[in-house]
């Protein structure tokens, strides 16, 4: 055999190999519709949200959802806003209630003021079973005025009670999800949530100074959307944005193998038990000096009484209850070290988990089911009683 043949079959045969692992590849991606491949914020999802909300800006449909764009917050729920079922109610002050509050707390009344992400809005439930207005009824003379916000980082929600909240308040509830920790370095959703629709925020940074706030750069909807269509919202986003495409190499883009192997990369690198365990990263440093700064917040709202709740999702839950893992420890053990008050929900949550009905009673599909959050407001209520030194109505 010759030279010339001795190399050709070799390569003839590598380059079959290859030619049927990336058929494989396209097949197996084919089945992960799950899971989105990189490059992230290029997706049917994108295209979507596009058409739908080119047609919002033409006047060709109404605007859609309870939560409508904002150029400070990235989002907030859109005043006045009822669900087609009559399930969710939004107020004039842009919360999550069937009433309205006066702006400024009542001679008499008590106010507990809760922000964060959809854990604290109650998504999955109706008004009256989400945990914020059940408080409020385990404790009539209670109000419980409820600022979460669906997809919120901590960081959002620091600046929302930040620019909306009026004082005086009795106690500020901070929800934190787990998966916060990711959201407080992002800026443009889709690279941090694949599955997302387009959506920008806001983040902080930690300066010399501290905190530093690094707005989002768009000032009206139709900015964004025109952004998102062009793709110059990745450009327009990038300084401080802590996640990429998750993209392979330019000259790999169109291998869906190489797409494989990036997203596994990527989504390796967005697993919450390691961002959990590394207290000098950017994402647990930053996470925990937010929950600081509502300290701040709390003093200028006239309280010292700063509540941190940390909820479980449904995989957090099972691995406790399961297999006795608490990756969130860290995040605990920061919180005490720091005097900063805390409410690990978790722990009556699994209480319930190993009672008839399991973790499946606690959860509709991934947020608190009506028990979930009955668990929450009894758990929160016993909390605020003791901790609060009798200020607040028993």
């Amino acid at each position: 055999m010759s030279v010339r043949k001795r190399l050709v079959v070799p390569l003839v045969l590598v380059l079959a190999a290859l030619a049927l692992g990336e058929l494989g590849a396209r097949v197996l991606a084919a089945r992960l519709t799950w899971r989105p491949l990189p490059p992230f914020g290029r997706s049917a999802e994108r295209d979507e949200w596009l058409a739908r909300s080119e047609r919002e800006l033409d006047g060709a449909r109404p605007p859609s959802g309870y939560s409508h764009f904002d150029a400070v917050l990235g989002w907030r729920p859109r005043p006045g806003y009822v669900s087609e079922d009559g399930g969710v109610h939004v107020d004039a002050l842009g919360l999550r209630a069937t009433r309205e509050y006066a702006p400024v707390r009542p001679d008499g009344v008590r106010r507990v003021l809760a922000c964060g992400e959809s854990f604290t809005f109650g998504e999955e439930v109706s008004d009256a079973e989400a945990w914020c207005a059940r408080l409020e009824a385990l404790v009539p003379s209670l109000e419980v005025l409820n600022f979460g916000v669906g997809g919120y980082g901590t960081d959002q929600a620091l600046l929302r009670v930040s620019r909306e909240a009026r004082a005086p308040i009795d106690a500020l509830l901070v929800g934190l999800m787990l998966e916060n920790i990711g959201r407080n370095v992002n800026r443009y959703r889709p690279l941090w949530y694949p599955s997302a629709q387009p959506a920008v925020k806001p983040r902080y940074v930690l300066g010399a100074a501290g905190l530093e706030l690094v707005p989002q750069p768009f000032a009206t909807q139709a900015e964004l959307v025109a952004a998102v269509r062009s793709g110059d919202v990745f450009a327009r986003l990038a300084e401080h944005e802590h996640w990429d495409d998750g993209a392979p190499p330019r000259w790999l883009a169109w291998s869906t193998a190489a797409r494989l192997v990036a997203g596994q990369r990527a989504y390796a690198a967005r697993e919450l038990e390691p961002l959990w365990r590394d207290t000098e990263g950017e994402p647990f440093r930053t996470t925990l000096a937010l929950l600081e700064a509502f300290r701040g917040v709390a003093r200028g709202l006239g309280t010292e009484q700063v509540l941190v709740l940390v909820f479980p999702m449904r995989a957090d839950l099972a691995g406790l209850v399961e297999h006795g893992r608490r990756y969130w420890t860290p995040l605990l053990t920061a919180l005490d070290a720091h005097g900063l008050a805390f409410l690990d929900l978790s722990e009556p949550l699994a209480v319930a988990a190993r009672e008839p009905g399991g973790i499946a009673a606690l959860y509709r599909q991934s947020h608190f089911s009506p028990r979930g959050n009955e668990l929450v407001a009894a758990a929160v209520a016993a909390r605020l009683a003791s901790s609060v030194g009798g200020t607040l109505p028993r």
